[in-house]
């Protein structure tokens, strides 16, 4: 910690109302009068956004579900305002031996459970067709 002289401390001001206070009782009700109204403004601010964020991860876990329910299996992982859904089936053609096919897919749901972006890999037609009867539900 640095030392300080004395001439240093008197240049700190204290936070003020902006009033003449006349007695400690004016200060109260100035206090009252301006800060309450704020602290009331606020709290009904934080009340929507907290409603928002709870309608937005509602409508987030709607799609997720719907769209774990199309791919049987999925893993769902919450997000900071996201979620991510992945899937992946190992897969050999019937009666023939040759390397196992890995089909992997990808969903992000956006915040509000409006966007979905997916990614997919391995054999995309058979992912496509189960993805476009999901997006038809």
């Amino acid at each position: 910690m640095r030392w300080c002289p004395k001439k240093c401390l008197q240049t700190v001001q204290a936070p003020s109302i902006g009033v003449t206070a006349s007695s400690a009782q004016h200060v109260a009700r100035e206090i009252t009068r301006r800060l309450y109204p704020l602290h009331t403004e606020i709290s009904q601010v934080a009340a929507q956004l907290t409603a928002r964020k709870e309608a937005e991860a509602r409508d987030r876990r709607a799609v997720a579900e719907a769209l774990a329910e199309a791919l049987p299996g999925a893993r769902v992982q919450e997000q900071h305002r996201r979620t991510d859904v992945y899937w992946q089936r190992a897969s050999q053609p019937q009666g023939q031996p040759g390397p196992v096919q890995v089909d992997n897919v990808r969903a992000v749901i956006g915040a509000s459970g409006e966007s979905v972006s997916v990614e997919v890999s391995g054999r995309p037609q058979g992912i496509v067709a189960m993805l476009a009867a999901f997006a038809e539900q």
